[in-house]
């Protein structure tokens, strides 16, 4: 196929920012021709359907070319997205998918129950009491009626644990990202986010009708080279993630405080991944790096170590009030259930009373990613309980995953656009509840797959 030289469309910034520089300019290389769905095969992704819908495909039968290639894809058993969980996402859990005949104990490798909490007794018997004290769902806004006392009490539990004066919760930590940074800029303000910073980011700050631009992935070099170079505009907000999704890294905090300082700019640090996950006391990056004072505000989920669902922020009282107030994400959507807020209150408790789980993560993140390693593999060069396995292509990520889901290994699969192009990967989250056992035969899988799908040697390291 042919190649030219194209502006970046507006469906690709949305899901490749890692292309995104802080040029006007910015260009990309893509395939000229239009998605063909006689031709879908292993190399086949989603960025195909978007570059067929940017050259004039109507919806409708992009919709219909879509649905024949994952119906494709899932009578040759390649697809296996939407596997539906049988149990609490924990260790291991009963998984069934509609292409097998039987449900699978498999070993979880793709959850973020980090701390191993989401089905803790604690934490379920304190979703149970608000159930039958305050209902199942809120009935209205957060400014509106929606808030409970057990909201109010986990947002004053989550301003503690990040040494704020105040937070404020959110439906979702997408919702969270979207509303707080569309909220806090508009025209003539500037918005920076890290290359590899989540979608959530992005959307917020496109959403908004400030300058948005893109600094190297953790690079403060390049930061401060944007923010000089567009050192007129009004507010500037800085976007960081505190452990990056997809690689399992964390930011240069330090000097991205001080370069955002210099610049009189505001530091957003995400810390979805590194809540309950980093710190001596599991309040994050910032509190890893000791810098919780230099953080303007942190945005965070409930969902992965605080076992429940949903998002906030936390920073000055003046900022958080300001964002409760003009964040439409949280103002135009029904608040949080007081259930869920009441399990994330238990596993904030259970984070400070239980700090060994923290400690048996980090043993695991340490074992699999030193056995990984040892096999050959390419992935992070930190370690964490996020560790991606690069396979480079979209037909060894299929391979790679139906082999592990044949031998009861769940594990994520993360294909072009989420990821560029050349590093297509398996993407593995740990736990804490993860026994050394599961891990050497999760490992002995992996390996055996890596070598079916050439990444790695038979005769190993």
């Amino acid at each position: 196929m042919s190649t030219a030289t194209y502006p970046l469309s507006k469906s690709e910034e949305t899901w490749l920012p890692e292309f995104e520089t802080c040029e006007d300019d910015t260009t990309l290389e893509l395939e000229t021709s239009a998605f063909q769905p006689q031709e879908a095969n292993n190399d086949f992704s989603l960025a195909d359907i978007m570059r067929a819908r940017d050259q004039g495909m109507g919806v409708r039968q992009a919709a219909r070319e879509f649905q024949g290639v994952v119906k494709q894809l899932e009578s040759q058993g390649l697809n296996l997205y939407r596997r539906t969980l049988l149990d609490p996402s924990d260790a291991e859990a009963r998984v069934y998918y509609p292409s097998d005949s039987h449900c699978r104990e498999m070993i979880m490798l793709a959850s973020n129950n980090y701390l191993g909490l989401t089905n803790h007794p604690r934490v379920v018997k304190a979703a149970q009491q608000a159930a039958e004290q305050y209902g199942t769902g809120s009935g209205s806004a957060p400014l509106l009626v929606g808030t409970f006392p057990i909201t109010r009490r986990l947002e004053s539990q989550l301003a503690d644990l990040k040494h704020s004066e105040e937070a404020c919760v959110f439906a979702s930590g997408y919702q969270t990202n979207v509303g707080v940074i569309s909220s806090l800029v508009r025209k003539n303000d500037l918005v920076v986010v890290d290359q590899l910073g989540h979608a959530s980011m992005w959307d917020g700050a496109n959403m908004s009708d400030a300058k948005v631009r893109a600094f190297k992935h953790n690079d403060p070099e390049h930061l401060d080279r944007v923010l000089t170079r567009n050192h007129q505009s009004g507010t500037k907000l800085v976007c960081v993630e505190g452990l990056y999704s997809m690689d399992g890294d964390m930011p240069r905090l330090r000097e991205i405080c001080k370069v955002t300082r210099r610049h009189g700019a505001l530091l957003l640090l995400d810390e979805a991944h590194s809540t309950g996950v980093l710190g001596a006391n599991g309040g994050g990056t910032a509190e890893h790096f000791g810098v919780e004072d230099q953080i303007d505000l942190h945005v965070g989920t409930l969902s992965k170590s605080l076992a429940s669902c949903g998002g906030f922020v936390t920073g000055d009282s003046d900022l958080v009030n300001y964002i409760r107030y003009f964040a439409r994400s949280a103002m135009f959507s029904a608040a949080p259930s007081p259930m869920v807020m009441a399990a994330a209150s238990a596993a904030i408790e259970i984070l400070h009373s239980e700090p060994s789980r923290r400690k048996r993560l980090w043993e695991n993140s340490h074992f699999m990613h030193s056995e990984l390693e040892r096999l050959g593999f390419q992935t992070s060069n930190q370690v964490s309980p996020i560790i991606p396995i690069i396979v480079g292509t979209m037909r060894g990520l299929r391979q790679m995953t139906l082999e592990l889901h044949e031998n009861n290994i769940c594990v994520n699969s993360v294909p072009y656009p989420v990821v560029p192009h050349g590093s297509e990967r398996l993407r593995i989250s740990l736990t804490a509840n993860h026994t050394r056992e599961q891990l050497i035969r999760a490992i002995e899988a992996i390996r055996l797959a890596g070598i079916h799908a050439g990444l790695i040697s038979a005769k190993g390291r």
